[in-house]
């Protein structure tokens, strides 16, 4: 049974933090037109959130241009939660852009109403944490924190702190994800997700191993923590993630 978040949000009807693992489709396509085709094509799966990850968007610099294209894209989606992300390349995001200019995007693409969840990186610094944070709560939505290591897995203490971190940072949701190299290092993730959800951490988790070894952990990741998992629409944002459909049959097996 999956352990639930003592700290619950209801977003769009969708509980996270609550009985049932979300499952999150990604959207990384690169502009307007392949913005709505994509994402009519990924509504036909009924995703329980949406990410836009605006980090992949040509035109993204162009505030003009997103709010256009939000505005289009929430009336495709309609009442399914949508989590807006401009990832910073040190945490692969697919395009660098200045700090300032990742603040005023997120700004301007809250203020159109269209943006449940901002996904930003707990490793940014704390005046942008906190000018996020404030935008996050002058618009109504909640604030993910996250962390990404594409490299390695670190040590369990460590990933375990981090996880603790985007709650003591004042994030809504707390996010992990991590690259293991063995199945030790997925087991790290696993304890590390299952220590902070029953001992510490109130929020809703995230916490994903990513490639093929840590696939397991998109599936079982509730039973350990994990509120929110990551599967394949139509395009992959990270390793290991696996078609919808699939992974829909294997937590419903589960639970």
């Amino acid at each position: 049974m999956k352990i639930q978040s003592k700290i619950k949000y209801n977003i769009k009807n969708k509980i996270f933090g609550g009985e049932k693992t979300l499952v999150c489709i990604p959207l990384v396509s690169k502009d307007n037109n392949s913005l709505i085709n994509d994402a009519e094509e990924i509504c036909k799966f009924n995703p329980d959130v949406i990410e836009w990850r605006v980090d992949s968007f040509n035109n993204v610099e162009n505030i003009a241009s997103v709010v256009d294209s939000l505005s289009n894209l929430s009336e495709v989606i309609n009442n399914i939660p949508l989590i807006f992300t401009c990832r910073h390349t040190d945490e692969g995001g697919l395009k660098y852009i200045p700090q300032e200019k990742r603040i005023e995007i997120i700004r301007n693409a809250l203020e159109t109403g269209c943006i449940d969840i901002v996904d930003i990186e707990m490793s940014n610094e704390s005046s942008f944490i906190s000018k996020i944070k404030d935008i996050v709560e002058d618009n109504n939505a909640k604030l993910i924190l996250s962390y990404h290591n594409f490299k390695e897995t670190p040590e369990q203490e460590f990933i375990y702190n981090k996880i603790v971190e985007g709650e003591k940072l004042g994030g809504d949701i707390t996010k992990v994800t991590v690259m293991p190299k063995n199945n030790g290092d997925v087991l790290k993730l696993i304890n590390a997700s299952h220590n902070a959800r029953t001992k510490k951490v109130n929020i809703p988790i995230i916490a994903i191993s990513m490639g093929d070894l840590g696939r397991m952990t998109r599936v079982t990741g509730g039973l350990f923590g994990s509120d929110m998992t990551f599967a394949v629409g139509k395009d992959v944002s990270a390793p290991g993630q696996i078609p919808i459909n699939l992974l829909r049959s294997f937590i419903n097996l589960i639970d």
